[in-house]
């Protein structure tokens, strides 16, 4: 057992897990919620295999909706897999969340749990920096994936936060930025939804992401998927290919270089085909996005499923548990496969320290607000978490005006990451705001078109400005005040220039 880990079973835990090794041992922690955004308490495992010496690659596990942390280690056929390839297994609950959703969905849909900052995919972010300040994980390997609305938001992660994590696994996933409208919930098969473009896809990525690296991407679909159906799949890999590929391989045609059956498999492999696409044609580059894609069964052996076709495979270590299955092309070995063979190097890095800023950026105040700086987070591809020197001074609440943060974080080879956060200080008189207000029912301020229909399977009334959720889409009972900042855009907390 390393040094490390034996630091760890020293403090806090030594009383719980240090009376046996820590070795092959689940472990259950508790985040607390942070001031950004969004941020809520949630519960995590983390599960510990035996015979790790030194720094080793991380995979964080998001479950789907209905299910727990507990069903992904139970079923899933992972704790099996870091067992026989030697990683750190990291398991979140949801726990609690907000809007109208089906039970435990991670909300991929909703624009405050998509962006870097703030809402869930934040909080994953801090989650595995929290095991990082437990364990030694490996800087270049860590990784992300999950089951339906977990794989939805490990892709969004992945994005939100590719500045970090080396590679992603979608499981029946869904595009980033995608609505509520591309989940077929009619509960019968063949499903129906409908998707944005790949074209708004890409642009919506371009304008999350804030670091060149282009995070691998394997996606997994069973083509009778019910519940997401194909072309979600197509959808997630055309989009990554015109983000990243070069404009003679932005294409599926273009950039495929290579197809094999799915290996291994428990059972039949259900006729699965796994393709490789890489950015630039050449078989022998790391490759961008690679496709499993498979015609499965619909029905499952858990009579508590809707046997629609929507699962993970655990393969011969798996369980038929819910929402996942044994017998098929084998998840965790394939995916493990694909995560071994992408991990993140320095020069993929540029070799500087990654700096992450927390919270808005542009940040908006209020003229003659307390500032307090939300702060920035580094990583480095050899030295793991580094720290982050941040310099506020200029910014005057006192006066109206455009300021900066600036941050930087040097790595022990001296290389130097930098990262800028705008300030804007704001006040009644700044142009551009009307400041008007209009006090209404959601159902009247979206017929008003200060506010549209959006969440969960478009029930609710969302403020057109900054999409906060105001209410039941239909609810013509209630009173909701909204605030007009530029014409046209209207919010539910009054913006920062019309506060006197």
């Amino acid at each position: 057992m390393s040094q490390a880990i034996r630091s760890w079973c020293v403090g806090v835990l030594a009383a719980l897990l240090c009376a046996s090794a820590f070795a092959g041992t689940t472990s259950s922690f508790t985040f607390a919620a942070k001031s950004y955004a969004g941020s809520r308490e949630r519960q995590y495992k983390v599960y510990l295999p035996d015979g790790l010496s030194g720094p080793a690659p991380m995979v964080m596990a998001l479950h789907g909706c209905g299910q727990t942390h507990d069903d992904v280690l139970r079923d899933w056929g992972l704790t099996a897999a870091a067992d026989r390839f030697g990683f750190i297994l990291v398991a979140p609950f949801i726990t609690s969340y907000d809007g109208l959703r089906n039970t435990n969905c991670w909300g991929f849909w909703l624009d405050a749990h998509r962006h870097q900052g703030r809402g869930e995919p934040e909080d994953l972010h801090q989650i595995a920096l929290e095991v990082e300040s437990r364990l030694p994980v490996d800087p270049a390997r860590r990784y992300v994936s999950g089951l339906s609305s977990g794989a939805a938001m490990s892709v969004v992660v992945a994005t939100t936060h590719n500045e970090y994590w080396a590679a992603a696994a979608s499981a029946s996933g869904l595009p980033y930025g995608e609505d509520a409208a591309s989940v077929s919930l009619g509960r019968s098969c063949p499903g129906s939804a409908t998707f944005h473009t790949v074209d708004r896809v890409a642009s919506d990525m371009r304008a999350e992401l804030d670091n060149a690296y282009a995070t691998a991407l394997m996606v997994l679909q069973n083509d009778a998927d019910c519940v997401v159906v194909q072309p979600a799949g197509r959808n997630l890999r055309d989009a990554q290919l015109k983000v990243f590929g070069d404009a003679a391989h932005n294409t599926a045609s273009a950039a495929r270089v290579a197809q094999h059956a799915c290996a291994p498999a428990f059972g039949s492999d259900f006729g699965c085909q796994h393709t490789v696409y890489t950015t630039d044609g050449n078989s022998a580059s790391r490759s961008i996005v690679e496709t499993v894609f498979y015609n499965g069964p619909a029905a499952t052996p858990n009579p508590n499923d809707q046997d629609l076709g929507h699962y993970w495979i655990g393969g011969e270590r798996g369980h038929d548990g819910l929402y996942s299955v044994r017998r098929g092309p084998s998840y965790p070995d394939i995916i493990w496969d694909f995560f071994s063979r992408h991990p993140r190097g320095a020069a993929a890095q540029g070799g500087r320290p990654q700096i992450t800023i927390l919270g808005d950026n542009p940040l908006r105040l209020t003229r003659g607000a307390t500032f307090s700086d939300p702060g920035a987070t580094a990583v480095d591809a050899e030295d793991g978490n580094v720290a982050v020197v941040a310099d506020c001074g200029s910014v005057d609440t006192a006066r109206v005006g455009n300021y900066a943060c600036s941050y930087r974080a040097t790595d022990s080879a001296g290389n130097i990451g930098s990262a800028t956060r705008a300030v804007v200080v704001g006040d009644a008189g700044t142009p551009g705001s009307s400041c008007a207000s209009a006090k209404a029912s959601p159902l009247a301020h979206v017929s008003a078109g200060r506010a549209l229909r959006g969440g969960f399977f478009f029930l609710r009334a969302l403020a057109n400005g900054d999409r906060s959720d105001i209410g039941f889409g239909w609810d013509s009972w209630s009173s909701v005040t909204l605030h007009e900042g530029a014409p046209g855009r209207w919010f539910a907390q009054r913006p920062a220039g019309c506060n006197s």
